[in-house]
């Protein structure tokens, strides 16, 4: 990933979010949809002054290809902050499904082969890794296909 540093976690409390900061995160994305109180989130991360990145998936469901286009522009930036040494944090809610199929794409979109990614999933999150799914990777792999290969 360059020399940039991925972290995967559950939703963070806004309490914790100063902790996160003093840990080096660069970035937060997160990947609630505004009912799941995303914009609550983003405000907080913002007034600790960190960029924060909005993708909003609704559900654990892969996105429809509708969405292939924003998803593609969001890849292409946040795996060119990672390259570039940044210290991301990634979370949705439970910080499996969503975080999982997010940080799959991203880790192939940074340039790693398949089997690559799948391990150093497995070194993120053990039970994201077993709990991601085969269909949600195998949407990650599509996207990836799409706008790098």
């Amino acid at each position: 990933m360059g020399s940039g540093t991925l972290s995967v976690t559950r939703r963070p409390q806004l309490r914790a979010l100063p902790a996160i900061a003093s840990l080096g995160v660069t970035h937060v994305v997160t990947l609630l949809s505004r009912h799941e109180g995303a914009l609550r989130l983003g405000s907080a991360v913002r007034a600790l002054g960190l960029p924060w990145i909005w993708i909003p998936l609704p559900s654990a469901a892969p996105p429809p290809p509708a969405g292939d286009q924003r998803l593609g522009i969001a890849f292409m930036q946040v795996s060119s902050l990672l390259r570039d040494g940044g210290h991301v944090l990634v979370h949705c809610s439970a910080g499996i499904h969503r975080t999982g199929m997010f940080a799959y794409a991203l880790l192939r979109f940074t340039g790693m082969t398949a089997e690559e990614a799948a391990l150093s999933l497995e070194r993120l999150s053990a039970v994201m890794a077993a709990e991601v799914g085969d269909h949600r990777l195998a949407w990650a792999d599509h996207i990836y296909a799409t706008w790098r290969g």
